[in-house]
């Protein structure tokens, strides 16, 4: 049941930071985060594929290289406080981008963050996300 929300959760924050950084012509906003898929509206089923294709990718990223981030950053997180794990979020952020985006190439699935204050806020969003389902699910 706990990989399940896991799931549901984790493909909800990617939908979030494809929805708050979506094109937007009314405010003048240009594509930040550029989902792609056959069906691209933000809650058609080939969307949600795409989600939940990238959560797979970003669990496998969590249990792999994420672990051996946190290690590595520890000594810098005793000077630095809680900017440190803001870093290692945007460095599983741009390594799920390269992932996704050139490593495997699955037909009609992208996901790709554009610029780099867009990717800061996607990292914000990303991080309080995170934060907020560690602190909801939090083994006891």
């Amino acid at each position: 049941m706990r990989i399940l929300f896991s799931i549901i959760i984790n493909a909800c924050i990617l939908f979030a930071i494809t929805y708050l950084l979506s094109a937007n012509p009314d405010k003048w906003i240009a594509d930040w985060v550029t989902l792609w898929c056959l069906d691209c509206s933000y809650t058609s089923f080939q969307a949600w594929k795409t989600y939940i294709i990238g959560w797979i990718i970003l669990w496998v990223i969590n249990i792999t290289i994420r672990p051996l981030l946190k290690i590595l950053s520890l000594p810098f997180y005793l000077i630095f406080f809680s900017l440190v794990w803001f870093i290692v979020n945007g460095i599983v952020l741009k390594l799920f981008d390269y992932i996704v985006n050139n490593i495997l190439v699955i037909p009609w699935v992208a996901y790709s963050i554009n610029g780099t204050i867009n990717f800061v806020i996607a990292v914000a969003i990303f991080t309080f996300l995170n934060m907020f389902y560690s602190l909801i699910f939090a083994k006891k």
